[in-house]
Parts: C-alpha cells; sequence; structure tokens
C-alpha cells in the first residue's frame, strides 16, 4: 500500500433522515437516492464498531487528535439521549485519543437541554442558515413548504448567549445569487459568529449553476462573494472567519490551509453512513447515484483498507488527477482545481476545472491584489526609503 495521510476526522451520518425539505440538499434531491435504504438511525453496535474503529487507526498512526462530527440528514432528530449515547461509546473505545466532537444541524431541534450537554461536553455546533427571513425561505422550508425561520431566531438566541458562545462554531451558508450579498452578511455577521462558510451551490458541468447556464466565463458568484470580502476586509477588529477568504490567504502565501476545498493537500476525514457504510465525500451524491460508495464499512474493513479504493486515491493525491488545464493553471495551489462535485461532467468525470472556476480565478486574484497592496503600504510606513 502506498504512503498515505491518515484519517484525522469523520462526519457520521447518526440520522439519515431530516425535518426540513430543503430543494438544494445533495442527500434527497439529486439522483443518489441511497438514503432510502439507511437505518434511520446509526445503532448502538454500528457506533460501538465505529469506536473500535477509530481506536485501532488513530492508535497505528499516533493520531493524537481526532474529530467526529455528528452529520444527518439531521442528527438532532435522534434526541438528546441518543446524542449522549453515542459520545459515550465513542469516547469508551478511544481511550488514548483527545476526541472532538461536533454537531452540524438546521437549528430547528435546538433546545437548552441539548445546549447543556453540548456545553458539559465541548461538543460544537455549526449551524446552517441561508441569511435573514427572506433569503432562508427561499429553499430552507420543512416537508410542508413552511418556513423553519421563527425556530431559528429561538436557536440563535442560544448560540448567542454567553453560555452557547462557548459551543458555537459558526454559520454554513449557501449562497443564492438572488439574495443581496451585503444583507446576507449583515444579518449573519450581527450575531458575531465565530465563522462564516459561504458554500457555492452544489452544482457541475451537467447541472449548471444559477447564472452560469449560458456562459461558464462569466464570474456572478466571485462577485457576490467580493462585496463581502470588501466589507469583512476592511473590519476592525476582524473577528469573524470567514473560510474561503481565509484559506485564499492562507495559500497564496505559502501556508497550510484547513479545507478539502482548497488547495492540494491530501483529504483526511471520511463519511461513515447510518449502516456502517465507509464513503467518499458525501456531497458527491449530486453527481451520480453510488458517487460516493468505495463497497467498504466498519465491519469488514479497516480504515487503512479505503486507500487501497481508487476513489480516495484521486483525493490523497490531487495534483496528478486534476485535468490538464488546472495542471497549467499558475492558481492551483490555492484553489487545488476546485472542488470536487463542482468538476464533474457525466463525459469527463472528474477530469474538468471545476464549474466555478472563472469565479475562483477571480477571487484569487483580487484577493492577492489587496493582500500585495496592503503589505507593500506597511512595508513602506516601517521604511519610507523604500
Amino acid at each position: 500500500m502506498a504512503e498515505f495521510t491518515p484519517l484525522h476526522s469523520l462526519v457520521c451520518k447518526v440520522v439519515s433522515r431530516c425535518n426540513l425539505n430543503c430543494d438544494y440538499c445533495y442527500m434527497y434531491q439529486h439522483s443518489d437516492q441511497s438514503w432510502q435504504q439507511q437505518p434511520l438511525k446509526m445503532s448502538e453496535a454500528t457506533i460501538t464498531q465505529l469506536g473500535k474503529r477509530i481506536d485501532g487507526h488513530t492508535t497505528k498512526h499516533q493520531v493524537s487528535e481526532f474529530s467526529v462530527i455528528m452529520h444527518g440528514g439531521e442528527p438532532l432528530l435522534a434526541g438528546l439521549d441518543y446524542l449522549k449515547k453515542f459520545q459515550e461509546i465513542i469516547s469508551k473505545n478511544v481511550p488514548n485519543v483527545k476526541l472532538r466532537f461536533g454537531i452540524q444541524t438546521n437549528g430547528v431541534l435546538l433546545n437548552d437541554e441539548i445546549l447543556d450537554f453540548c456545553i458539559s461536553n465541548n461538543t460544537t455546533i455549526g449551524l446552517s442558515m441561508d441569511g435573514d427571513r427572506e433569503a432562508n425561505d427561499l429553499h430552507r422550508l420543512d416537508h410542508q413548504g413552511k418556513s423553519s425561520f421563527s425556530s431559528l431566531e429561538k436557536t440563535l438566541q442560544l448560540l448567542t448567549s454567553d453560555r452557547g458562545r462557548k459551543i458555537w462554531a459558526g454559520f454554513l451558508c449557501v449562497i443564492d445569487l438572488h439574495n443581496d450579498p451585503e444583507a446576507v452578511y449583515s444579518y449573519l455577521s450581527q450575531h458575531q459568529p465565530p465563522s462564516i462558510d459561504f458554500l457555492f451551490p452544489l452544482n457541475h458541468h451537467d447541472l449548471r449553476p444559477l447564472g452560469k447556464e449560458q456562459s461558464l466565463d462569466v464570474t456572478p458568484y466571485a462577485d457576490w462573494l467580493l462585496k463581502i470580502f470588501n466589507i469583512w476586509y476592511h473590519q476592525k477588529p476582524q473577528t469573524i472567519k470567514i473560510r474561503k477568504f481565509k484559506e485564499i490567504i492562507l495559500l497564496m502565501l505559502g501556508l497550510q490551509g484547513n479545507s478539502e476545498e482548497w488547495g492540494l493537500s491530501p483529504v483526511d476525514f471520511a463519511v461513515i453512513e447510518t449502516n456502517g457504510d465507509i464513503e467518499a465525500v458525501d456531497s458527491l451524491k449530486v453527481t451520480y447515484p453510488e458517487a460516493t460508495k468505495l463497497g467498504m464499512d466498519i465491519f469488514t474493513h479497516s480504515f487503512d483498507e479505503i486507500f487501497e479504493s481508487q476513489k480516495v486515491i484521486e483525493r490523497q493525491e490531487k495534483w496528478q488527477y486534476l485535468s490538464e488545464t488546472c495542471q497549467k493553471c499558475n492558481l492551483v495551489k490555492v484553489c487545488g482545481g476546485g472542488y470536487l462535485p463542482h468538476r464533474y461532467s457525466s463525459e469527463n468525470y472528474f477530469h474538468n476545472p471545476s464549474v466555478y472556476c472563472s469565479d475562483l480565478k477571480k477571487m484569487i486574484t483580487t484577493i492577492r491584489g489587496q493582500v500585495i497592496e496592503d503589505m507593500q503600504t506597511i512595508k513602506k510606513k516601517k521604511n519610507p526609503a523604500v
């Protein structure tokens, strides 16, 4: 087996169903409908085996810290007792590693009891939300077509309280060009989250994004984000981390990034389905049925074995599997060729530039230009003779 970067985190699908019906959801609204065959919740036997696999992998590769993200579906559908049991079983079976637990939620079911549990166990909470009521209601409705916003306002009261801020990780926000970027940022930033991750819609070459149907050379998503960048970059003090901007700045300075969407570093996480299947990045469900399938599970396969799968090899050795266009591009060390699902086409599979390539180029060059200009200004202030 070739040398590989061991896993440092897992996205665990503890629940396979959701109480919202977001029309852009990669799990329920696209070609892969495998969720219908998944058990409602991850069983105790599966959780126990998962803990044993984490312990074996971290011990063998001397991984000192490991993240376990409770995901779904909507993980809070499992209920507080289940969340307690999940963490208890994992912790019992992984005694020699510093475990970091997190929950990614739509927020509808968060309450005081769950918040207290998360605080007492230092379990972080990430909240998926697209902005104010108008922005959020474009997509994030329940199964009856009703708004989830009133519930989210109550959730935000919990997360922005003094105790809630101890474990609040921030917002995930999907970009919609119909929404005013400055209004979206104004709403989200007023809550002073630790971070905001603005996500490109999960489109690709066979399912083009809004605004790019006729041409991929236009840059509506870069234009949308750069309006926010111009506000965020000049805010002092800069207390909110915006992931895309931070990643671009880190990578253009030659530093290590922290996201699989950027740069060329190997991906060091996997997804565990409710039944114990080990899968590749779950957002690939937007591409074609079984795109995430590795044909492996935690009962019959160790985590080391997944690195024999071609799908994982391509994520570990990113460079050599990029399109020729990307390999020749001088920005590839920053963009990494774009997020894997965004590169898909039925003709070339993932050997294409990102469907957002033009947006990535504009963002990177604009942000780089701003940072270089500021660095030169600082240098001149320190040494006027230069």
